[in-house]
């Protein structure tokens, strides 16, 4: 029997054509599969590269972004094109993190205070009251040590630091005038061992809860508080609940732009000055953005009814060494240095 009637007699019983069917149906879909991938990265001779993160596209570092992909475009000569995904579209923070690890997108948008646990250094940054204000933070950040630090993130490629602003604590029912009302509070952190040092250090009770859980447990007293910053206390809404608003501001942690290392190291030389320039300029781009949401979103909390506090930063950073004296030496060598930068 020759090899073609062989594969008839195969075939010709329909629980075997059905089989063959299915196997022709994946091969098809992994074919299509693949060309959709193949075609995100490359249309034509356009290089396409994609961002995903959580923040909504009406914050500024989504605005920054926008911006980053304008600047793209111009600076390559329409070479390479960044497309945005915000909102969680393609995944939440974490989600869109470990898909830049792993070469799925190109990049990440994440808190630098979920760095710190795979590069130490990060937990510095986030360390209480280690900044003087916003001057001494970026002179830090855009330097020779923030500049060291993103080429440290494992599988990844820091490309550039947004602003974050000073994190702040807010409460729903006590308010917080002193450092001597932090005792016992039950406050919402974010998943970092220094934010809930932090707060601990401070007398308080820290709790993590993600971000999208966290106006439900305050509107239910799962937390008595929460810190952040003032654009995301109001559009996370929290100010519908948390009626004081204390400028601690014993935190400034960025955020960071990641690009998987993979990608990045396919890229010409040229092409990857292109992103840095382009984010460097989103960079000075969202710095006044932020500036100015601050300032529009603290005016929409005051009209809702939240008292703005002014409290005595020394009695909370007094409170705030051991934190400090826990650090092994070399990163406490680090947070001296940070100090000493002008």
């Amino acid at each position: 029997m020759s090899e073609l009637q062989k594969t008839h007699k195969m075939f010709s019983n329909p629980v075997s054509w059905w089989i063959l069917n299915i196997l022709t149906t994946c091969f098809i879909a992994t074919a299509i599969a693949s060309f959709t991938i193949r075609s995100a990265r490359t249309s034509g001779n356009v290089r396409v590269l994609r961002l995903g993160h959580g923040l909504s596209a009406d914050h500024p570092v989504h605005q920054a972004m926008l911006h980053m992909a304008d600047r793209l475009k111009e600076l390559s000569g329409n070479t390479m094109e960044l497309q945005i995904y915000p909102s969680g579209m393609i995944g939440s923070e974490d989600e869109c993190f470990k898909q830049a690890q792993n070469a799925q997108i190109e990049f990440a948008k994440c808190s630098a205070a979920v760095l710190d646990g795979s590069v130490p250094e990060f937990q510095v940054v986030g360390a209480p009251f280690l900044f003087r204000d916003s001057d001494h933070f970026w002179a830090v950040m855009n330097g020779e040590i923030g500049k060291s630090l993103l080429k440290k993130i494992d599988g990844l490629m820091g490309i550039c630091y947004f602003d974050a602003g000073a994190r702040s604590i807010y409460t729903t029912k006590k308010p917080i005038r002193s450092a001597a009302d932090m005792k016992g509070l039950k406050i919402r952190t974010q998943k970092s061992s220094i934010a809930m040092e932090s707060m601990e250090a401070l007398g308080a009770s820290p709790t993590p809860i993600s971000w999208g859980e966290l106006y439900t447990a305050l509107s239910q007293g799962t937390v008595d508080a929460a810190e952040n910053n003032i654009p995301s206390f109001v559009t996370g809404r929290h100010f519908e609940v948390c009626k004081y608003f204390s400028f601690t501001e014993h935190q400034r942690v960025p955020d960071v732009l990641v690009m998987s290392k993979k990608i990045w190291e396919s890229l010409t030389p040229e092409q990857q000055g292109w992103i840095e320039q382009a984010a460097a300029d989103a960079n000075v781009f969202q710095r006044e953005a932020w500036r100015k949401s601050e300032a529009a979103n603290e005016e929409i909390a005051r009209k809702a009814g939240v008292e703005f506090i002014t409290v005595d930063r020394e009695q909370f950073m007094e409170l705030s060494k051991p934190v400090y004296e826990a650090f092994p030496k070399e990163l406490r060598e680090l947070a001296e240095r940070i100090k000493e930068v002008k």
